[in-house]
């Protein structure tokens, strides 16, 4: 059966058009590993040659608003079908909506978005309605449409349809593995600063605060976008790190070890000559500490290893004894010394 699996086979595949028998041989093509790499290419050329829209949750919620309180419909809104009446519960919202007034953005929110954050020092694991698995590190939120990857309804009514993008905005970092699915939705991660990350299936993390936005890539293939900045988009490949500084400047480098960035899952700090005063941003952003270094000499001093630390006082105490410095805590107020 493998002979005959060829790039017009898999764009049948992708495009839902092959027989069963075509499905079972591209399936089984594709436990190959040695395939995979060959499935991801001819998965880019043939996302690139179908036009399709990005998702955008306001566009989604206008969509639903127009239908619901009466404002005007907008471009390329997801698919909303209405059977044969309004169902009473949407009557309902309707009523409330209208009452809240400028109190109903907040309403909005919790009725068509789910929003998963972390605290300081805490991280979480969640499963998107798609199947697909997130683990968020601490002080980090990832935001999704309730009807994420699928169809629900309400009442009488039925939200979703057949949707070409599965959309998610993170703010943080987080850890992705993400679902294929059969009618090839692509999964878009957007973050504050514009870049717009866009897989199909694969395994990535994302680092989005204030300092820089970082992806790394284990498997599969990733394409990078800044729908801001008029450039080519960035195709990853496994072992890629991409990094966006503050002045909007996006690089690519390789990296040995790209599992090391989501080594927090495990509860272990990596560290690749790592400053002290990256470390004091990690502190910072992890774990809600203001940190202060006595000088620029003592900011520069570097790190290298992976070590086990579960909360920031374990953390404040291997960098103390690797560096060999002091430091004081006083509440979240905290001091490196030599």
């Amino acid at each position: 059966m493998e002979n005959i699996v060829n790039k017009t086979v898999l764009f049948d595949y992708f495009s839902g058009r092959v027989s069963p028998l075509q499905k079972k041989a591209v399936e089984q093509w594709l436990a190959e590993p040695d395939n995979r790499e060959r499935y991801y290419e001819w998965l880019h050329e043939w996302e690139l040659s179908q036009l399709q829209m990005d998702a955008n949750w306001q566009i989604a919620f206008d969509k639903v608003a127009s239908d619901v309180v009466g404002q005007s419909l907008v471009d390329e809104p997801p698919p909303l079908v209405r059977q044969r009446r309004i169902g009473q519960i949407w009557l309902a919202v309707a009523s409330v909506l209208l009452f809240l007034g400028f109190g109903s953005w907040l309403f909005r929110d919790k009725l068509l978005y789910e929003t998963v954050q972390t605290g300081f020092g805490e991280t979480r694991s969640v499963t998107l309605p798609d199947g697909s698995e997130v683990t968020l590190n601490a002080n980090s939120s990832l935001r999704y449409a309730r009807w994420f990857g699928r169809q629900i309804s309400f009442g009488q009514w039925t939200l979703g349809g057949k949707q070409r993008v599965r959309t998610v905005e993170l703010i943080g970092e987080a850890d992705f593995s993400v679902r294929h699915l059969p009618d090839q939705q692509r999964f878009v991660v957007l973050t504050p600063k514009g870049l717009n990350v866009t897989v199909l299936g694969t395994q990535f993390t994302v680092f989005s605060r204030e300092r820089n936005t970082r992806v790394v890539l284990r498997s599969g293939r990733v394409q990078l976008t800044l729908p801001r900045v008029h450039q080519r988009p960035l195709l990853m490949k496994p072992g890629d790190l991409a990094t966006l500084d503050r002045k909007g400047q996006l690089a690519l480098v390789k990296t040995v070890h790209p599992e090391a960035m989501a080594s927090w899952k495990q509860h272990r700090f990596t560290f690749e000559l790592t400053s002290l005063r990256e470390i004091a941003d990690m502190l910072h952003e992890n774990y809600g500490l203001q940190i202060t270094i006595k000088h620029d000499q003592l900011a520069d001093r570097t790190i290298s290893g992976s070590f086990p630390a579960r909360d920031a006082n374990e953390v404040l105490q291997l960098v103390a004894q690797l560096l060999q410095i002091n430091y004081s805590r006083e509440d979240n107020r905290v001091t490196f010394t030599d």
